[in-house]
């Protein structure tokens, strides 16, 4: 069996711009058997003072952030896979108060291979954050301020965090020690909270979901799967359309529809009722 010799290409570019630096290289490796999409990776940073959010619209590949305390820069770590047919957008840019990330790519021909960009951002803790994503996971930790996503699919982890809104299409959602209100509208995909110090509102059409450890208020509208509820310090609403249900240690219970599948409920304190 004859085997293609490796192409390797390797360059260097360093751009620098009025408030936002640039470094990149890429890297082109094609063997029989392999993908035709290089590999670019570029780096940008953008100077935080001032600003009070950063507005993100991505399209396909990871996105991870991580709030630092007392961090002054915005730092951008981008993975570029793309292909000859592809037309790359990256930017990012101070525009009065807040901080525009754009990251996406344009595919002009047809290629068996889909092009993507991962993302790696280091922000201020206290920045708000927007996201706008199109597919691929979403990893946040660390952070203390708002959140707002808006996904289309992949899975989405949050660690930390104020006031908390998601809007989901599909993928499994965790989300842990926020501290302020919740709220979840998901298409598909399971649902996790944990350690949440606020009032917490899923509306939900597929998939488990389990909460634990909340100290607000919880109204739960699932269209099916299993519901699994304990440890919290304030009452419960449930409607639900299929699925079993377990509810353990809170300060009072409405289930307004069960649907199909078993109500389990224990260690109540406070009101039950059930329609």
């Amino acid at each position: 069996m004859s085997l293609r010799p490796f192409m390797f290409t390797l360059a260097f570019i360093l751009v620098f711009t009025v408030g936002v630096s640039l470094t990149g290289c890429i890297i082109n490796v094609n063997a029989a058997g392999m993908s035709d999409l290089d590999h670019q990776q570029r780096e940008l940073t953008l100077d935080s003072q001032d600003l009070q959010s950063l507005i993100a619209e991505t399209g396909a590949g990871s996105l991870e952030i991580i709030g630092v305390e007392g961090l002054t820069q915005i730092k951008l770590v981008a993975d570029i896979y793309s292909n000859k047919d592809s037309k790359v957008i990256l930017t990012l840019e101070k525009k009065a108060n807040k901080a525009k990330l754009k990251a996406d790519i344009e595919q002009n021909g047809l290629n068996h291979d889909s092009p993507y960009i991962d993302l790696k951002l280091q922000v201020p803790a206290n920045l708000a954050l927007d996201i706008d994503d199109g597919s691929g996971a979403i990893m946040i930790s660390k952070m203390t301020a708002d959140i707002n996503v808006k996904d289309g699919s992949g899975e989405l982890i949050i660690n930390g965090g104020n006031n908390v809104s998601i809007e989901d299409g599909s993928g499994d959602i965790e989300v842990s020690q926020i501290n302020g209100n919740l709220t979840i509208d998901d298409g598909s995909g399971d649902i996790e909270v944990r350690q949440h110090n606020g009032n917490l509102t899923i509306k939900d059409g597929s998939g488990a979901i389990k909460v634990t450890d909340v100290s607000g208020n919880i109204t739960i509208d699932d269209g099916s799967g299993d519901i699994e509820i304990a440890n919290v310090q304030s009452a419960v609403t449930i409607t639900d359309g299929s699925g079993d249900i377990n509810v353990f240690n809170t300060k009072g219970l409405t289930i307004l529809a069960a649907g199909s599948g078993d109500v389990k409920f224990n260690k109540i304190d406070g009101p039950v009722s059930m329609k």
